[in-house]
């Protein structure tokens, strides 16, 4: 026999006898294309998530925070008065530092009163320690009496540069209220007259994540000291930006011997049931389509045995001249192997080609069904991201391949098997 009869016959029982294009084959190629590009479009989704929500975090938030004992785990209103020890300690360490203060609050703007949250920096600091002030549309610079607004709730309330808000501490004005030991409510009069803070908006960014952008307010640190009731130069926190934001063992430990008292909190620790979330999805999504492949090679078994049945004769006739049961085997399992492999080609291709245009078709999407597809209320990105990694495309192409040769394996031995007499004998 010649040595690559197989391979000749597998691609001749792969193109029907008087059209172009085998039904049967395309069907059986579209199997692995829908599994395989469904997988890519999703993997890269999942993974792009994973990046741009770790990106923008670490462009908005500090690598580390040094909170006061009791912090923010009881709700306490605990404050570091001095921080330039730490301030110092974190100099030492080659890490950049900036106090903050940070509390929720109610915004007013005309009648429109919304619950947000402050953030008080020191704009010279702030700079070393987060990437806000390239996202400043205006000015960065706040002084008292200035502020700066996401983009999201400018949108959302009708705000532009130049407008003016009242800001309402709601620590203050619960400060005349005190709860009894039988759980009983007791109002304290107090001489002091509450005012809220005016400013006015001097700049508007855009971090990119809707949880910042819509509703994070930016004040200048004293004035949010004034705010909540603290002592100037006083802060809730300091944060931290370190030279490697993955490798902060070295200096979390060397602080945490510093101030033993105080709590101190990494970046991957304040998120870390966000990204165990995201890893998890991913993990789940990737195992359910997965079942997609194998449904897929259920479809190329299917069509095979078809041919080996639609075959029968042939087969017998090829194995009285002298083939092999392991050539005739060969035969079929070449045939899924090219299946799977053209199935997985054009998967990826269509999968890539989805996350090219991931966006418009998003917009087409809503368009159709006149619901958003991507609501950043939900998804906390404004654009939907994708991250294609090489290693990922490896993995789901020889997964796809592999499961396909697999479901060729049942005709291929069915076909192995025949007997010569029998397949002469059979009808077809």
């Amino acid at each position: 026999m010649y040595p690559n009869a197989d391979i000749f016959l597998a691609f001749r029982y792969l193109r029907p006898k008087r059209t172009l294009i085998s039904v049967i084959t395309l069907l059986s190629v579209m199997g692995p294309v829908l599994g395989v590009a469904l997988l890519v479009i999703v993997t890269a989704v999942m993974s792009g998530f994973d990046r741009d929500i770790r990106e923008r975090i670490l462009g908005m938030q500090a690598h580390l925070h040094v909170f006061p004992p009791r912090g923010l785990d009881t709700g306490s209103a605990a404050v570091i008065e001095d921080p330039d020890p730490i301030l110092k300690e974190l100099r030492k360490l080659g890490a950049h530092g900036a106090p903050v203060i940070e509390g929720p609050i109610l915004l007013q703007w005309k009648q429109q009163v919304v619950a947000k949250y402050v953030k008080g920096i020191v704009p010279k600091l702030e700079k070393t320690v987060s990437n806000l002030s390239g996202a400043v549309r205006g000015r960065f610079a706040i002084r008292e009496g200035e502020a700066l607004i996401g983009e999201e709730m400018a949108a959302q309330l009708g705000l532009t540069i130049g407008d003016h808000l009242l800001i309402h501490a709601p620590a203050r004005l619960t400060r005349g209220i005190q709860w009894t030991a039988d759980g009983r409510v007791k109002v304290r009069r107090t001489e002091e007259v509450y005012l809220p803070e005016e400013v006015t908006v001097a700049g508007i960014f855009s971090m990119g994540l809707y949880e910042y952008d819509s509703s994070i307010v930016i004040l200048n640190l004293d004035q949010a000291a004034e705010l909540f009731g603290y002592d100037w130069g006083a802060a809730t926190s300091v944060q931290a930006r370190t030279p490697d934001p993955f490798h902060l063992e070295g200096i979390e430990s060397a602080l945490r011997k510093a101030f033993p008292r105080y709590r101190v909190l990494s970046w991957q620790e304040a998120n870390r049931r966000l990204f165990g979330a995201l890893r998890v999805e991913k993990n789940l999504m990737s195992f359910l389509l997965f079942f997609i492949v194998v449904v897929a090679a259920f479809g190329i078994s299917g069509t095979l045995i078809t041919v080996v049945v639609q075959k029968t004769r042939e087969i017998g006739i090829l194995k009285a001249v002298g083939m092999t049961a392991g050539t005739v085997a060969r035969i079929f399992v070449v045939e899924g192997a090219v299946i799977g492999v053209a199935g997985t080609t054009l998967g990826i291709a269509t999968g890539l080609l989805v996350i090219r245009f991931r966006d418009r078709i998003a917009e087409l999407l809503s368009t159709v069904m006149g619901v958003e597809v991507f609501p950043k209320e939900l998804y906390h990105l404004t654009s939907i991201p994708a991250r294609v990694v090489p290693s990922d495309l490896g993995r789901i192409a020889l997964l796809a391949v592999g499961i396909c040769i697999l479901g060729a394996l049942v005709p291929a031995l069915y076909a192995s098997f025949l007997s010569p007499a029998a397949a002469l004998h059979e009808d077809n």
